[in-house]
C-alpha cells in the first residue's frame, strides 16, 4: 500500500481509475465519460504522453519533440519557441526578462500578450491585444483581478491555496458571490451561486488541462492549487513559473536549481496526490489517505501543526519586519542574528522540500538515540532576510537551518522545533 489514489467516483462526472508504476508514477487514467490517458516516464521522471501520435523526444530533461510539435530553448533552458504544423509554419514565440520571467508571447496568428511583475516576482498585470488586466496579491496568493469591465476577488481556506469563494462585481451593491466546490486536491470542480445552482463545471485531464466544460455561465481561471489559466496561451501561471497542462511540465527550469531535484521541469511525481502551489516545491495535496510522506500537509498546514505542538518557527521567523527582527535582540541579546522567511507559504514550501530531500536522514535519526537533528539547506534564490546583532538593516540570505527533535506523540515521530534563514 503506497497511498496513491486508485479510484474516484463522481456522481456527475463519472468514475475514474488510476494506475501507477512501481515508483508511484501515474501510467493510466481511465475515465468513464472522457478519453482514456496513457503515460510513460523516463528514469529522470520526464513525462511521456503515450496516448498521442508521434514520438516523444527528451534531451537533458527538456521536451524537444512531441508529435508534430518541436520545442526550442535558450542557453538558460527557457522555452523560447514552439513550432508545429506543416513545415513548422505555426510558430509561438516566448520572451523572458533577465530574471527568466515570461514577459511576452506571440502566437502564430499574430496575437501578442505581455506580462509585468512586482519586485517579489508576482505577476501584476497582463496585456492581451491592448486590453490590460491587473492582479493584486496577499503574500503568494492572488486575491483580486481588475480591468475596465470586471473586478473579481478570491477568498481561500485558511493557510492554504484552496479557493473558497469568488466575488464578482464592482462595489457592495453589484458584487455577486460564487462558491467553489473542490476535489481532494483542492482543484475547482464547480462554481455555485448563492441558490446552489451550478454556473461553472469542468472535466479535467490528469495533468490539469480542461477537456470539456459542462457549464460556463461565468468563467473561472483557477486550476490546480496556485495556478491561474491564461486563455491567450493555454498556460497556467504558477507564481514563480508557467506550467503547460497539455504536456504536464514547466516552460522554465526550477528557480531553486538542483535543490528541486534532478528534473528541473517536472510538475509533480503524480498529479492525483501532489500539488505545487508556488511552482517551486510539490507537496501531498491534503488527501486524508496520503500517509506515506514526511511532507504530508495536515490542515491547517504542516508548520501550524508543529507550532501548536511547541515549535516556534512561525512565531519568530515568518513575516517579520526589520523593526521586529531588531527588537528581538533586546530580549535575546546573546543571539548573533535575527532572521525571517517572507511568507508562511514560502516557509511551507522550503520546509516541505527540505524534509523530503532529507527523508532518509530523518528516518535514521528516529531509529537512533540523538535527541535533535539539524538540517541545513540552501537555494540560488533568497529564502528570507537576516539582520546581524548591532546592524541596522537586513540583507537577503540564501541558506536556512531546520531543527527537529524526537517527539513520539507526533504523527511522524518528531517535532519541527524551529527553522530560520541564516548567513
Amino acid at each position: 500500500k503506497t497511498g496513491n489514489l486508485t479510484r474516484l467516483l463522481d456522481t456527475r462526472k463519472g468514475e475514474h481509475h488510476y494506475h501507477y508504476d512501481p515508483l508511484g508514477r501515474l501510467t493510466r487514467a481511465d475515465h468513464s465519460q472522457d478519453l482514456q490517458e496513457r503515460f510513460g516516464h523516463t528514469r529522470a521522471d520526464n513525462l511521456l504522453m503515450q496516448d498521442r501520435p508521434g514520438p516523444d523526444i527528451v534531451a537533458g530533461n527538456r521536451l524537444m519533440i512531441q508529435g508534430d510539435r518541436h520545442y526550442d530553448y535558450d542557453a538558460f533552458g527557457n522555452l523560447i519557441r514552439e513550432r508545429r504544423g506543416k513545415g513548422h509554419q505555426l510558430v509561438t514565440e516566448y520572451r523572458y526578462d533577465c530574471q527568466h520571467r515570461l514577459i511576452g508571447i506571440t502566437q502564430p496568428n499574430g496575437q501578442t500578450a505581455s506580462y509585468r511583475y512586482d519586485p517579489f516576482g508576482r505577476r501584476i498585470s497582463k496585456t492581451v491585444d491592448g486590453l490590460t488586466m491587473e492582479f493584486f496579491w496577499q503574500g503568494d496568493r492572488l486575491i483580486a483581478e481588475h480591468h475596465a469591465d470586471r473586478h473579481r476577488s478570491y477568498l481561500y481556506e485558511p493557510d492554504s491555496f484552496r479557493p473558497l469563494a469568488l466575488l464578482d462585481g464592482f462595489g457592495p451593491q453589484d458584487t455577486k458571490a460564487f462558491h467553489y466546490q473542490l476535489d481532494h486536491l483542492g482543484t475547482p470542480q464547480e462554481l455555485t451561486d448563492p441558490d446552489g445552482d451550478i454556473v461553472w463545471s469542468a472535466h479535467y485531464r490528469a495533468y490539469g488541462q480542461i477537456s470539456r466544460l459542462d457549464k460556463g455561465t461565468i468563467d473561472n481561471p483557477l486550476r490546480f492549487q496556485g495556478q491561474y489559466f491564461d486563455q491567450e496561451s493555454g498556460l497556467h501561471y504558477n507564481r514563480h513559473r508557467y506550467y503547460n497542462p497539455d504536456i504536464g511540465c514547466y516552460l522554465t527550469p526550477d528557480p531553486v536549481k538542483l535543490a528541486g531535484g534532478i528534473n528541473a521541469y517536472q510538475y509533480v511525481p503524480n498529479p492525483t496526490g501532489w500539488v505545487d502551489p508556488l511552482g517551486l516545491s510539490c507537496k501531498i495535496g491534503n488527501c486524508p489517505d496520503s500517509k506515506n510522506d514526511l511532507t504530508k500537509k495536515a490542515p491547517p498546514g504542516v508548520l501550524t501543526t508543529h507550532e501548536k505542538a511547541g515549535g516556534h518557527l512561525i512565531e519568530k521567523h515568518v513575516g517579520r519586519t526589520d523593526e521586529q527582527l531588531a527588537a528581538r535582540f533586546e530580549s535575546e541579546p546573546h543571539i548573533p542574528a535575527s532572521s525571517t522567511f517572507k511568507t508562511l507559504e514560502e516557509a511551507e514550501a522550503i520546509v516541505s522540500k527540505s524534509l523530503t530531500a532529507h527523508q532518509q536522514e530523518i528516518t535514521t535519526f528516529l531509529s537512533g538515540n540523538k535527541e535533535k537533528l539539524l538540517i541545513k539547506g540552501s537555494s540560488s534564490q533568497p529564502v528570507g532576510v537576516s539582520i546581524l546583532n548591532g546592524a541596522k538593516k537586513s540583507v537577503p540570505v540564501y541558506k536556512f537551518l531546520l531543527v527537529i527533535k524526537r517527539a513520539p506523540k507526533m504523527p511522524d515521530g518528531y517535532l519541527l522545533l524551529t527553522g530560520y534563514p541564516e548567513k
